[in-house]
Parts: structure tokens; sequence; C-alpha cells
């Protein structure tokens, strides 16, 4: 295993309003040239008068000339406060793992290794993932939205003959798929990162279902992996802008009466996010939030 402990990744810090927090987090967590190591936003204490208003991002990389070019490739309406420094060594992967609680959701656990000894026995699908800093933003009310409408259509007795998990960072939701869906189903997961197509394909091995996943590398459906390839249900847990701009080639792979479950959104983005996908043919159902993230079920007709 590879010692970590000597690790001082450059922290770029943002400070500023909500709504530009977000902004600057969703920039930073798609741009690919921005090669974050991980993306962690915190909202200020309020203040005297109630007030929270402010939020901070902070997002973490390898060398600093990579936090100094993800700062200038970030165009913003308004300044924001600023900072970039190195950190202190020590084991950062183990520390940013330990920071993830275990998600329930339904018929679904996922945990890291330092809660292996806590995993419930009652659990049908136990899912561990230790993907450290390569695991992207870490919102953890994102990953348990998805799981649970996932967990909803399996309950209803939706068995999707072909499976997309778009985006899929550490494989997550394909793994929890090839779980508990028949062996017959074709699951596809892409990103546009080769060290999320890396992890993905690692989280399968460990969890037993390598065989059961086709990890590639996928800039988009330009990519000749979708070539002639429709999908019965699609997991897209990205991020509120990507997912407008990808709307109209979602709705296209989905096969007739397939379904999206969406994520990655923002409370305040839900409405923006809704609109994008009615406009792409779809009709779309809004889940409840789950900790300032809301997840949105899409339905082809």
């Amino acid at each position: 295993m590879q010692d970590n402990s000597d690790f001082q990744p450059w922290a770029l810090t943002l400070t500023g309003s909500n709504s530009l927090i977000y902004d600057a987090a969703e920039a930073l967590g798609f741009d690919e040239v921005m090669e974050a190591l991980s993306i962690s936003i915190f909202e200020e204490s309020p203040t005297l008068a109630g007030n929270n208003e402010n939020s901070t991002v902070q997002a973490l990389y390898k060398t600093e000339d990579q936090a100094k070019a993800a700062l200038e490739n970030l165009s913003l309406p308004e300044p924001l406060q600023e900072s970039i420094e190195q950190l202190p060594a020590a084991d950062w992967v183990s520390l940013s793992q330990e920071g993830l609680p275990p998600v329930s959701a339904g018929r679904f656990w996922v945990y890291g290794s330092h809660d292996a000894d806590d995993v419930p026995s009652d659990v049908p699908h136990t899912i561990l993932i230790d993907a450290g800093l390569a695991f992207g933003t870490g919102h953890h009310g994102t990953t348990k939205g998805c799981l649970l409408m996932f967990n909803d259509m399996l309950e209803g007795g939706a068995v999707p003959k072909t499976v997309l998990d778009l985006g899929c960072g550490a494989g997550t939701l394909a793994i929890a798929a090839a779980m508990a869906l028949p062996p017959s189903v074709q699951i596809l997961a892409t990103d546009i990162d080769t060290d999320s197509v890396d992890v993905t394909q690692e989280n399968a091995r460990l969890n037993g279902v390598s065989a059961r996943i086709d990890a590639a590398k996928a800039d988009g459906f330009e990519s000749p992996v979708f070539e002639g390839r429709s999908f019965e249900l699609i997991f897209a847990n990205i991020l509120a802008g990507p997912l407008m701009g990808l709307a109209p080639d979602i709705a296209a792979a989905l096969a007739p009466q397939g379904r999206v479950i969406l994520s990655g959104i923002i409370d305040d983005m839900a409405d923006r996010v809704t609109k994008a996908f009615t406009e792409a043919g779809l009709t779309v159902m809004p889940q409840p939030s789950i900790d300032g993230w809301t997840s949105l079920l899409a339905v082809k007709d």
C-alpha cells in the first residue's frame, strides 16, 4: 500500500457569496484541465443577525502550479477572497476518507475501510469505496439521493437491462447496479477523467463485480463507446451546469420508457435543471432534498 503520510497538497481556498461559491465549485469540479484532487464546500458561521450568505470552497491539488492554473481559469462575475497555500504533511487520503461517514440508502450501505468493523449484517448490498482524494467532490447527499431512487425503482419491480453511470467518479452507482441487478444486465461506466475510470475499475474489483462493469474514458456522448447504444437507466451524478448542457444528449441516449437519475444539484439550481430536461422531452419528478442537494428522476415517455 502506498504511504501517503508525507503528501502535502496545495489548497486553493475561495470565500464569497453562496451563489458565487457554488459557481466556482461547479467550474473546479467539472473542468478536466484543473485536475483537482478533491473539492469541499463549507458554510460560513452565521452572523449575529442570523444571516448565512457566504460559503467557502477548497480545492486540493498535487502542485502549486495546478492550483494557480485553476484560479487563473476561473471566470466569475465578481472577485472572491482567495488564497493558495501548501498544507502540512499528513496522510490526506486517510483523512479525507475518515471525514466521509457511511451512506445508508435502503438496501445499500456505502462505507470506507475505516468503517469496516461497523458494517451492518442485515443490509443486502454493502459497497466498499476507498477512493481517497481521487473520489472528487465527496458530496454524500448526492450519492444517497441516487441510491434511494434506485432502491425505490427496485422495490417497484424495475429491472433495467442496460445501465449507464455517466461521470462515474469512484464507480459507486455502477457497483450498486452490478450488485442489485441480474448478471445479464449490461453496465457501462464512463468519466472524462482517466483516474476516475481507473478508480472505478479498482473499486469494482474490490467489491467483486469487475466482470460486470465496462469502464471507459469518454468526454460527452460523442465517444465511440456510445455508438449504437441506448440505456434503460442512466445515473448522472455530476453537477447542475454540465447536466443542463448534456440534457439533449442524455435524453437521446435513453431507451423508450427509460429513466435517468439526476443528482449533484444544489437546491437553488433544481428548477433550472428541471426546465432543461423538460425541454429535452422528459417528464421530471423532483425528489426530497438531502443536505442541500436535490436529486431528480426523469422519464422518457
